[in-house]
């Protein structure tokens, strides 16, 4: 079973999975969270040594040794001469399937080498979540889709699949490192969320309220209910909305909120003061204080249309969203400084050795990838 689904995994990486086979893999891995740990990790391993593996299997003992049986069955007179050219043409023969096997498997995989640069690169995420329910069932929501809705106690994918028929409370929808994941609301609220965020919400919204809670990056168009407010938990920020649309990001100690349309207010835990949004605006709640400055709101939105970061940016700035894109660790030498900060569009789906060779361009650094580390020098 293992080595069938290893190969049903490496299918599905170079891009030949059957829908057939594309099931099979996908019901492994809703088995267990130790099924899908292991998908993980064999799926983010596998490079071009896979074609250096299977061309080091060839037998070529044992092709000589066919060779050789047939050169024995030739008359004794011509065999010094037909052993000869047999060898030679044999030698040919056996170079050129070599790389005719290598060039078709390549072009299987469809890649451009010229594009990979590295046997270490790092292919981009996908649409991937986990879905945690209140009676503590998890579920790992299909690949394939994009979209997971609530409708009147139901947990459904975008086209309409149930994804479970037990009657629960409360979910709590994550996303891992280089995924994202669109979430619809009872209310009708619809939830983006980006690489490793959160979302927690309940079955039914009940009350005078709308609360949530999330973590990480999460971009939201909330359903008008001017008689139920729509609150946002995150970390130790409380935000009220009535019918608006946002962005708000909380992957390090400071939450940035950042306002499309509509108007939100927001406190802190620690603060003593309710601040109030206009479109177009950002508040920053770091420890005790709240900033407030004018902003370019669609830079911060950009990321839910497939692009990385499109702000004037610092080259670490960007190394960080990379991070939780691609899986990766940039490692900076001592006292590294550099201070340019560049317009920059970053396509979601390119590989990773692509978007560094546009940043070494951008910043006059060079990178250097060695497994899941990127060295910056």
């Amino acid at each position: 079973m293992q080595e069938i689904i290893y190969e049903l995994i490496i299918k599905e990486k170079y891009g030949s999975l059957s829908v057939e086979d594309s099931a099979v893999l996908l019901s492994w891995r809703q088995e267990s969270l130790a099924n899908e740990q292991a998908y993980q990790s064999l799926y983010g391993t596998l490079d071009d040594y896979t074609l250096v593996d299977r061309y080091q299997s060839i037998d070529l003992d044992h092709a000589w040794a066919k060779v050789d049986q047939r050169i024995s069955e030739q008359p004794q007179k011509s065999r010094s001469l037909y052993r000869y050219w047999v060898r030679y043409a044999a030698a040919l023969l056996l170079f050129f399937s070599i790389g005719l096997y290598w060039y078709t498997a390549r072009q299987e995989r469809a890649i451009d080498t010229s594009v990979i640069g590295s046997l270490d690169d790092v292919v981009p995420g996908g649409n991937k979540a986990l879905i945690t329910f209140s009676n503590g069932e998890q579920i790992l929501l299909d690949s394939t889709q994009s979209r997971l809705e609530t409708i009147d106690g139901t947990y459904r994918y975008g086209d309409g699949r149930e994804v479970t028929n037990s009657e629960v409370q409360f979910a709590t929808v994550s996303t891992p490192i280089g995924s994202t994941y669109e979430v619809t609301l009872p209310d009708g609220t619809k939830a983006w969320l980006n690489a490793s965020s959160s979302i927690h919400y309940p079955t039914r919204f009940t009350g005078q309220e709308r609360a949530i809670e999330t973590t990480g990056e999460v971009y939201l168009e909330v359903a008008a209910d001017k008689k139920h407010p729509f609150i946002v938990h995150s970390a130790n920020q409380r935000l009220q909305v009535l019918g608006t649309a946002f962005n708000i990001r909380s992957y390090s100690d400071a939450i940035v909120t950042t306002l499309v349309h509509g108007k939100v207010s927001l406190s802190g835990q620690h603060t003593h003061k309710t601040v109030s949004l206009q479109p177009g605006q950002q508040a920053i709640l770091s420890e005790k204080q709240i900033a407030i400055s004018e902003v370019n709101a669609s830079d911060y939105t950009v990321w839910i249309k497939g692009v990385i970061l499109n702000r004037d940016a610092s080259l670490v700035d960007i190394c960080q969203e990379l991070e939780r894109w691609y899986g990766v660790k940039f490692v900076f030498p001592k006292g590294f400084k550099n201070e340019e900060r560049v317009m920059l569009s970053i396509d979601r789906k390119e590989r990773l050795s692509t978007v560094l060779s546009s940043l070494e361009k951008a910043y006059f650094v060079r990178f250097e990838i060695k497994g899941k580390e990127v060295r910056v020098n």
